[in-house]
C-alpha cells in the first residue's frame, strides 16, 4: 500500500506540470513588447495552471479576467513591465517580486488589493480610468513606490497618512476623481515629494498644506471648491515655498482669488459628507472585517454556464455604462474649459491690440517728432 501512495505523490506534481497551460503573445513589437489579448478564464482553477511567457514587458488587452489574483501575479515568470488595458478585469490582488511597473487603464477596476508583505520593487503603479471609488490601506506595503497615479478614477476619500512608507514617492497625481477630502495627521512628511495632483476633484480644503510636503515644486489645483478662507491662507505659503501652481481659473461662480475659484461659507453638510463615504476595511496584517469579493468564488457556486455567461454580460454592461457616464461627465467638463480657454484667448487678443495701437501711436509720435526737428 505505501509504495503505492509514494508513486502517487510522485505522479500528480508531474500531472499538473504537464497541463500547465502557457498563454501565447498575439505579436511582439520590436522592443520585445508582447501583446496577449482574448484571455479568459473558462474556470477559477485556470489561473492556477496558468504561465505567461518571458518577456520584460507584457501588455494585455481585450480580454475578461474577473479577478487578476496573487497567483496570475506569479505566473509572470521574468516580466519587469505590465499593462492591463481595454479588458474587463473589475478585481486584481497585486503580489510580486519583480515587477518594477504596474498599470491599469480602462479595465473596469473596482476593486484593487495588496497583499500585506512590504514590497521595494515597484517603482511606478498607474491606475487610470476605472470606477475605483477606494484605495486600501495596504497600499501602504508598497514602499519602492516613487510614481503613483490614482487619476480619472471615482476615488472619494484619501489618507495620504497611508503613503507616509514610500520614502522615494516623486509623483502623486489624485486629479479627476470625486474626491471631498484627503486626511492629513500634522506629524505627516512625504520628504521627497515633488509633484502634487489634485485638480478637477471636490476638495473645499487640503490641511496642513503644503507643510507635509517640503520638497513640494508642482502642483495643479484648478476644478475644485475651494474655501475662499483656505486659499487666502495657503497663497502665502506657495509663494514662500517657490511651489510652481499649474493652471488658472478665469471665470467663477462665486470668488477668484490668485487664479483659482473659492466659495464663502460652507457649501456641503458634513454629516451628508460622511454619509456619501462607506467605510470599508481591507486584508491588512492578517485580519480581515470585510475582504474583497472573490470573482472565482461568485463562479465557483455557479456550475449552470449560462448563468455564468450571464453574469460576464452584465459585468461588460456595468463597465460600459459606468464608461459611458464618465464620457458624458467629461464631454461637459471640456466643453466648459474650451469655453473658458476661448474667452481668455479673446482678453488677450484685445490686450496685444490695444498694446499694439499703443506701440504705433509712440512710432507715429516719434517720427514726427524728427521730421519736425
Amino acid at each position: 500500500m505505501r509504495p503505492a501512495i509514494f508513486t502517487l505523490l510522485l505522479v500528480i506534481p508531474c500531472s499538473l506540470a504537464i497541463i500547465k497551460k502557457t498563454i501565447e503573445c498575439s505579436r511582439v513589437q520590436r522592443n520585445s513588447t508582447c501583446f496577449i489579448e482574448g484571455v479568459s478564464f473558462e474556470t477559477p482553477t485556470d489561473e492556477y495552471v496558468t504561465a505567461f511567457p518571458t518577456s520584460s514587458h507584457i501588455i494585455i488587452e481585450s480580454s475578461e479576467i474577473l479577478h487578476f489574483s496573487s497567483q496570475l501575479f506569479d505566473a509572470l515568470a521574468e516580466t519587469a513591465f505590465l499593462t492591463l488595458k481595454g479588458c474587463l478585469i473589475p478585481t486584481v490582488t497585486f503580489r510580486s517580486d519583480e515587477l518594477h511597473s504596474l498599470r491599469i487603464d480602462n479595465t473596469g477596476l473596482r476593486e484593487f488589493a495588496v497583499t500585506p508583505f512590504e514590497n521595494r520593487n515597484l517603482n511606478t503603479l498607474i491606475i487610470n480610468g476605472n470606477p475605483l471609488s477606494a484605495i486600501p490601506p495596504t497600499v501602504r506595503y508598497l514602499t519602492g513606490l516613487s510614481i503613483l497615479d490614482l487619476s480619472n478614477n471615482q476615488l472619494e476619500h484619501v489618507k495620504l497618512d497611508w503613503f507616509r512608507t514610500m520614502e522615494n514617492l516623486l509623483v502623486l497625481d489624485l486629479s479627476a476623481n470625486r474626491i471631498v477630502r484627503i486626511d492629513i495627521v500634522p506629524s505627516l512628511r512625504l520628504g521627497r515629494l515633488k509633484n502634487f495632483w489634485i485638480n478637477h476633484n471636490r476638495l473645499r480644503q487640503v490641511a496642513f498644506f503644503p507643510d507635509f510636503a517640503p520638497a513640494l515644486r508642482r502642483v495643479r489645483l484648478v476644478e475644485n471648491r475651494w474655501s475662499c478662507e483656505w486659499v487666502a491662507q495657503v497663497r502665502q505659503s506657495i509663494w514662500t515655498s517657490a511651489i510652481h501652481v499649474y493652471g488658472a481659473e478665469y471665470l467663477c461662480a462665486d470668488k477668484l482669488d490668485g487664479g483659482l475659484c473659492c466659495y464663502e461659507g460652507d457649501l456641503y453638510n458634513s454629516s451628508e459628507i460622511e454619509s456619501e463615504h462607506e467605510e470599508r476595511t481591507y486584508f491588512d496584517g492578517g485580519i480581515a472585517s470585510e475582504q474583497f469579493p472573490r470573482a472565482e468564488r461568485m463562479l465557483a457556486r455557479d456550475d449552470n454556464r449560462e448563468e455564468r455567461q450571464h453574469m460576464l454580460l452584465k459585468q461588460s454592461y456595468d463597465v460600459l455604462e459606468q464608461k459611458y457616464r464618465r464620457l458624458v461627465e467629461e464631454k461637459e467638463r471640456l466643453e466648459q474649459r474650451f469655453v473658458n480657454t476661448v474667452r481668455e484667448l479673446e482678453r488677450t487678443v484685445k490686450r496685444l491690440t490695444t498694446e499694439l495701437t499703443e506701440a504705433q501711436d509712440m512710432i507715429r509720435t516719434q517720427n514726427l517728432k524728427i521730421v519736425l526737428q
